[in-house]
């Protein structure tokens, strides 16, 4: 398992994104440049060239401009296509997960289904929080010291979830922790710079 993350994103500019867009495949960037805000383009951008970081001593491939477009499944979760030319690795079992926010980019490699997920710890949303958590996880939320904060841990925990099992966000989100008892799911939290991330590396 490989976690590369970047939330030194505050500085950076116009220029750095027109300089990352040149890095990468003609596919992504047409991808990137759909967003309509530049925070957007940036993470979109961004992501692929650290899924690139992971992968770029594993596959034939001499740049990034070169890297085949992405096969998805029908949840939307991207993967690569088999058929990539590879030296000494398998994409058979090879997986990733890409997330971002605000403040953070993260990407996760690694040879069994994965899932990450970071988000800004934004307001507290009562009615989001009711379609995602059951009763006992809302009373915790809501007993809690700062339930923005608990409520985005818990959030990222169930979505790293979720994105390991290729399923995306789904109506089962309330009792997803019940249905996979023994998924391994690890959560940093960052007060100082105001993100939350959760990653799963194993489910069964």
């Amino acid at each position: 398992m490989r976690i590369l993350l970047d939330d030194k994103l505050s500085g950076y500019g116009e220029n750095d994104l027109l300089r990352d867009l040149d890095l990468l495949p003609a596919w992504r960037r047409e991808q990137a440049l759909r967003f309509k805000h530049f925070e957007g383009k940036r993470n979109c951008t961004r992501a692929f060239l650290l899924l690139w970081e992971c992968l770029k001593d594993k596959v034939d491939l001499e740049r990034p401009q070169d890297f085949p477009e992405f096969v998805y499944n029908e949840h939307g979760k991207p993967s690569l296509d088999p058929s990539l030319l590879i030296s000494n690795f398998s994409l058979l079992t090879f997986n990733f997960s890409l997330s971002h926010c605000k403040e953070a980019v993260v990407c996760i490699t690694d040879n069994r289904p994965c899932g990450i997920d970071v988000e800004s710890v934004g307001r507290y949303s009562e009615s989001v929080a009711r379609y995602a958590m059951n009763d006992e996880e809302l009373n915790a939320i809501e007993a809690a010291a700062n339930p923005a904060r608990a409520f985005v841990r818990l959030w990222t925990q169930k979505e790293a979830l979720l994105k390991a099992l290729g399923t995306g966000i789904q109506d089962n989100m309330r009792d997803i922790f019940a249905q996979y008892p023994d998924a391994v799911i690890t959560t940093h939290d960052e007060p100082e710079k105001d993100y939350i991330l959760s990653f799963c590396d194993k489910v069964s």
